[in-house]
């Protein structure tokens, strides 16, 4: 066996991981490719972490904290995010079996972008739960 392909081989089926044809055009492409649906795939729980982080910096934001102006109305905006993925967990299931991961994947920034512009341009207070209930629909 070559020394120089030692540290990429697979040592299962004894062939590299790594070719060196792979530098062509089309193997950069398909590289290339392949990262893309990482990030797209790492979006979504980095904007879910986005969302669960976000409660705690809006009652500081001068807008919002007059639609959430007591306890009660602060808790129920901690809270919709848990009430939406009661029904987005159970959605999205469904939606992978008929429509398959990656159109699912794809599908799960709808609500989310919708989510966050309901909370965004929210006037009263249901079109600001309304967002943050949308949010995690399909996640």
């Amino acid at each position: 066996m070559n020394s120089e392909l030692t540290s990429a081989v697979d040592s299962a089926e004894n062939t590299p991981l790594y070719p060196r044809s792979s530098r062509r055009l089309s193997g950069v492409v398909h590289t290339l490719h392949d990262v893309i649906a990482a990030l797209v795939a790492c979006i979504g729980a980095m904007s879910m972490g986005f969302c669960l982080g976000y409660s705690s910096p809006v009652l500081h934001d001068k807008h919002l904290s007059t639609l959430l102006n007591s306890k009660d109305r602060q808790t129920w905006f901690g809270s919709l995010l848990t009430v939406g993925a009661m029904v987005g967990g159970p959605l999205g299931a469904a939606l992978v079996g008929r429509l398959g991961r990656k159109t699912t994947l794809i599908l799960c920034n709808v609500p989310l972008v919708v989510g966050w512009f309901l909370i965004i341009y929210a006037t009263n207070l249901i079109l600001l739960y309304a967002g943050r209930s949308v949010f995690v629909c399909f996640i």
